[in-house]
């Protein structure tokens, strides 16, 4: 979801108006009841994009980490607390770090040394989403996808062990985030994965098969009907009349068969809708490490963080050379 669209839409969730002027720039009227979150203003400008700001320098520039994001945020948290989850995780420590990451980068040659450690929050952002499956009928289901923001990959780990998170909706820690977020290309990322997944689920190789049993026995009991009539049309002394019955009958019978083959393909390629109904961001306390390969001449650096959740290390790709 872009940035100026999750605003707007929680300021007209609150019962605000919101007024599009431009380009990344839109006039909002604040309802009463939350004015005291924006300083007691009831009306605001707000730009979405540095330049647009620049050029209408009485509007208030919303971006990660702004005054009037930050807000916005308080406001979600309060009116629906699953938005923010702040994960608690008892100790952050890892025994023995150096051998649990020489055996988790196993295949990599060389001489490994830990040469920074240090605590971090990583963020994951959880997209639900439900599903229309459209064919003869409709079916429904929700689904979620999560995304690891420090690594943009999806994480199925952590949807498996979700259970195990224990969370406040007050932040806990005063860890830095490592990376610069970019909830537009995760949810980019989880919608991609989910349409994807989707399509998998459609063709498969049963319903392939069966798809075509169907169209061949479609297929066969029209063209039997066809050339039954057709074979009626052959006989002599047929009126002209008689024989016009039959041609539109035989028009018939290819309409009606065209028809049961686009059912029969409605059937078999159903069209999928994907909605998103909410997110939740996790924030969840990581050990990063930051690890330098010796290998003859070349020296190398990888970052790697440990998840205490799942007792897991996951890597995150900047790998550089080192002189």
């Amino acid at each position: 979801m872009q940035l100026q669209q999750f605003v707007t839409e929680v300021m007209e969730e609150i019962g605000g108006i919101v007024e599009p002027l431009e380009y990344a720039l839109c006039s909002v009227l604040i309802p009463e009841p939350y004015t005291s979150y924006f300083q007691n203003r009831s009306e605001m400008l707000l730009a979405f994009d540095f330049e647009v700001a620049q050029e209408n320098p009485e509007a208030e520039f919303v971006t990660f980490g702004s005054y009037i994001l930050e807000q916005v945020l308080v406001i979600l948290e309060k009116q629906a607390v699953s938005t923010l989850r702040f994960a608690e995780v008892e100790r952050l420590e890892v025994g023995n770090s150096l051998k649990k990451i020489s055996e988790f980068l196993l295949n990599e040659h060389g001489r490994i040394k830990i040469e920074e450690e240090r605590p971090v929050l990583g963020i994951w952002a959880v997209f639900n989403y439900q599903l229309s499956y459209i064919s003869d009928e409709k079916m429904e289901k929700t689904d979620q996808v999560w995304v690891n923001l420090l690594t943009g990959e999806i994480s199925l780990t952590m949807k498996e062990e979700q259970n195990r998170i224990v969370y406040k909706q007050k932040p806990l820690y005063t860890y830095p985030v490592p990376v610069q977020i970019d909830l537009s290309k995760a949810l980019s990322i989880a919608t991609d994965f989910l349409k994807e997944q989707a399509e998998q689920e459609k063709n498969t190789e049963s319903q392939s098969v069966a798809y075509k049993k169907d169209v061949m026995r479609i297929t066969n009991y029209y063209m039997d009907l066809l050339a039954e009539n057709e074979k009626r049309g052959r006989r002599a002394g047929l009126s002209e009349e008689k024989q016009k019955e039959i041609k539109a009958k035989s028009a018939a019978i290819e309409l009606e068969r065209d028809k049961q083959l686009q059912d029969i393909y409605n059937k078999y390629h159903e069209q999928t809708e994907i909605r998103l109904d909410n997110g939740i961001l996790y924030f969840i306390p990581l050990l990063e490490f930051k690890v330098a390969i010796e290998f003859r001449s070349d020296h190398t650096q990888r970052i790697l963080y440990y998840n205490p959740i799942t007792k897991q290390f996951f890597e995150r790709r900047v790998e550089t050379a080192m002189v």
